[in-house]
């Protein structure tokens, strides 16, 4: 039996298991109801169904002491290694497949749900404790939101009426037209600062100081009356 776990993204980044666990539990079924937090996506509840399905067990990274002990079934690893990279996994919600020979584990896709970790003995040795459970795609349907965002930015924008410049306008001039008052020519500005700014700067200056230099074809809105 040989115990490997391949990172999904990136193959290459894999662990071999060189000391088997007594037992391996499998815990999957059908239930009637389930509350699960699936990782950073929040709580998803269903009525029925099969529950997540969980692979855990106990284990030992050997210390190098035990390098060459015939029990080992792969190339021994530096424990500190295999430490750091399960915890890399669990930390980052890395994907990873699993997979157990001769049994029914065969590149189970999974994140590790729990992991912890103590040295223990005079050989250097590490145990740990795992668990790993199914990953599950959630998609969520957002497209009548969307719909909905756009009607709204649409509404917004037909809010406002616009004014495109021509050449000897002034914001003052703007105002007291459209607005009845000279006046509240800051309004306009404030609500057109980046375009204006940007205008100037196209024109090759700094600023349009505070809006009081503008340049035609620059499209304006104009704020309620």
């Amino acid at each position: 039996m040989r115990i490997i776990a391949k990172e999904f993204n990136n193959p290459s980044n894999r662990l071999e298991f060189s000391w088997l666990p007594t037992e391996i539990k499998d815990n999957g079924g059908n239930v009637m109801f389930a509350s699960y937090n699936l990782l950073d996506r929040g709580e998803f509840v269903r009525p029925s169904g099969n529950d997540l399905r969980k692979i855990s067990w106990e284990g030992r990274f050997p210390g190098e002491a035990r390098k060459e002990e015939p029990y080992l079934v792969s190339d021994w690893e530096a424990p500190e290694d295999c430490d750091d990279l399960l915890r890399q996994w669990a930390s980052k919600r890395k994907k990873v497949k699993l997979t157990i020979e001769n049994t029914n584990i065969n590149k189970f896709t999974c994140y590790i749900n729990n992991y912890s970790s103590t040295y223990t003995g005079g050989f250097g040795d590490i145990e740990y404790s795992i668990e790993w459970i199914a990953y599950k795609s959630l998609s969520v349907n957002v497209t009548k939101r969307s719909k909905t965002i756009k009607k709204q930015t649409k509404r917004a924008k037909k809010d406002y009426k616009t004014h495109i410049v021509k050449s000897g306008d002034t914001l003052w001039g703007i105002a007291a037209k459209y607005l009845g008052k000279g006046t509240r020519w800051k309004e306009i500005y404030k609500l057109n600062k980046s375009t204006i700014e940007k205008a100037a700067k196209a024109q090759g200056f700094k600023s349009s100081h505070n809006g009081h230099w503008i340049w035609p074809k620059t499209t304006l809105k104009l704020p309620k009356k």
